[in-house]
């Protein structure tokens, strides 16, 4: 049974934008999106100034992620991800979040027992390093720290799939969040993307 409410749609840019602000500030890709801004002329204010009516950021931000993600270019993170997506806002509740799948990583798939469930991962948080950022995260989240949304992926038929966000997505299954705000690319060629 779906719990989701769906809160509107979004744009390719509300979907870069939030990714950006994910990672700006991750341990893991801070450096890469630092090193990639450099490389384009610009600083972090193109994400943390954002004009999201602004054509040329929006393009800039674009090739931004696309430089160390490899979105828009068939590579990386975003290998057979189809071009045909529609995005769109939702909120999950507790019954969403709880069938939330990893993306197919193996790390992520160790980490949830290989189920990729987020539910599993969560459960498994406390005795494994990988869950010491959700963890984390979610005593942050319990704190009122307000975070990015999750990007998630949808086939026609089929799970909802974390693009980004994994380490969110579990924190809020630990700090028991109720209602997590989600941005959701559709398309019925999803399951070509290489991590679906």
């Amino acid at each position: 049974m779906s719990f989701m409410i769906e809160c509107g749609a979004a744009t390719e840019s509300d979907m870069v934008l939030a990714f950006l602000r994910a990672e700006v500030d991750s341990p893991r890709f801070r450096h890469a999106v630092q090193n990639c801004l450099l490389m384009l002329g610009y600083d972090r204010l193109l994400i943390d100034s954002a004009d999201a009516a602004d054509i040329q950021q929006n393009a800039v931000r674009r090739a931004l992620l696309g430089c160390y993600r490899g979105y828009g270019h068939d590579a990386y993170l975003f290998r057979g991800f189809p071009h045909d997506v529609r995005w769109r806002r939702v909120a999950l509740e507790t019954g969403d979040l709880q069938t939330i799948l990893y993306a197919k990583e193996q790390s992520w798939i160790a980490f949830s027992d290989g189920t990729r469930l987020v539910s599993v991962g969560a459960k498994n948080a406390a005795a494994s390093p990988t869950g010491e950022g959700a963890m984390a995260v979610a005593k942050a989240i319990r704190e009122g720290a307000q975070l990015p949304e999750l990007i998630v992926a949808e086939a026609a038929e089929g799970p909802l799939v974390l693009v980004e966000g994994h380490t969110r997505a579990t924190a809020y299954l630990l700090a028991g969040s109720e209602a997590v705000q989600v941005i959701i690319g559709s398309s019925p060629q999803m399951n070509r993307w290489e991590f679906y």
